[in-house]
């Protein structure tokens, strides 16, 4: 079997492409396909060692359907249509405090590796909250965004953040509404590259699954399904903005409030209230120099990030959004959006 075509990349914002891998054939099944194949349709392997049987489990887990599901369909990755019709929003980098960790647009945690180790990847399921605008609340919109990522810790030189996730807007005009979908986006400091409008559908309470999985120091494969609907979307390579390359310094699991495109990061979209939010199977994967070994990181070793905002008449801060650790089994990252 030929390697995936590669040599067609689809822009994505300035500096920055995505590739996609060959669309699986109707009634593919990953959970018994081969290496070879899965390396063809860009779908995890469990790549698994000493050091991470979570991990490897949860790969094994995304090429499978739900208990008593429909068998697993895909769908291409990309729908133009729908994604024109979306108006342009850009990720920053946490706004944060040290070592108090609090932020004006990020909510939920991250882990950095020791010893000179790099991450490799970055995992989790979530289900998607169900948003509505906040008791008194007058904006025209609201917008959150949920997402797994790699890097994008405001501290670090020229960092940049291969993320993927979820969208949710509550809009009131012309009539009150929530709106719900998914998307990709590499962020990169100083430059502003809107978000990637992504073909799974979403729906609230829908359970999402993703990976992203570093090739090399400038590319990561995605994968996105929708356990709920038994959907995968269409895998896809994509490449860092020129000039830059991944650190492998943090992994993150998130909720957040974008801000439109063009602005400076420091007037972010309202949050809307939102339904309870767990991440669960919070995981990632490092390496050291020279060993291919992956070594898994969870929740034990995550650090948490609240969010807040600037309000009333006099100014002053609020908490909007707090995080937890739940490390029973199975562990999760739970965050809770907090009323005036």
């Amino acid at each position: 079997m030929p390697p995936p075509p590669q040599d067609t990349p689809t822009p994505v914002g300035p500096g920055g492409e995505i590739a996609f891998y060959p669309l699986p054939p109707e009634y593919f099944d990953p959970s018994n396909a081969s290496d070879e194949e899965l390396r063809y349709f860009g779908l995890p392997l469990p790549m698994e060692f000493a050091g991470n049987p979570a991990a490897a489990a949860f790969r094994r887990a995304f090429l499978r359907p739900r208990p008593n599901a429909p068998p697993l369909r895909f769908l291409l990755g990309v729908d133009q249509l729908f994604a024109d019709q979306l108006p342009g929003v850009v990720t920053l980098a946490a706004q944060a405090s040290q070592p108090v960790q609090k932020s004006m647009n990020w909510s939920g945690g991250y882990v950095a590796p020791r010893g000179g180790r790099s991450l490799t990847s970055v995992m989790a399921n979530w289900t998607v909250p169900v948003v509505s605008a906040p008791p008194g609340g007058t904006a025209p919109e609201y917008q959150s965004s949920t997402w797994i990522g790699l890097d994008g810790q405001k501290l670090y030189l020229d960092s940049s953040l291969p993320q993927i996730g979820t969208r949710q807007r509550w809009l009131t005009q012309p009539s009150a509404r929530a709106d719900y979908s998914s998307w990709f986006q590499w962020w990169a400091r100083g430059r502003h590259v809107p978000q990637q409008d992504l073909a799974l559908p979403v729906d609230p309470r829908d359970e999402i699954s993703a990976i992203i999985t570093v090739l090399d120091e400038t590319t990561v494969r995605c994968n996105l399904k929708n356990a709920s609907k038994s959907i995968i979307l269409q895998a896809f390579n994509a490449r860092a903005p020129a000039g830059l390359r991944i650190s492998g310094a943090t992994a993150e699991w998130i909720m957040e409030r974008p801000s439109p495109l063009g602005s400076d990061g420091w007037e972010p979209y309202d949050l809307p209230a939102y339904t309870g939010l767990s991440f669960n199977n919070c995981l990632a994967e490092s390496v050291s120099s020279g060993s291919a070994q992956l070594q898994q990181h969870d929740l034990e070793e995550a650090r948490l990030i609240r969010m807040y905002e600037i309000a009333g008449n006099p100014m002053r801060t609020r908490t909007i959004s707090t995080a937890r650790r739940a490390l029973g089994a199975p562990q999760g990252l739970e965050l809770s959006y907090l009323a005036p």
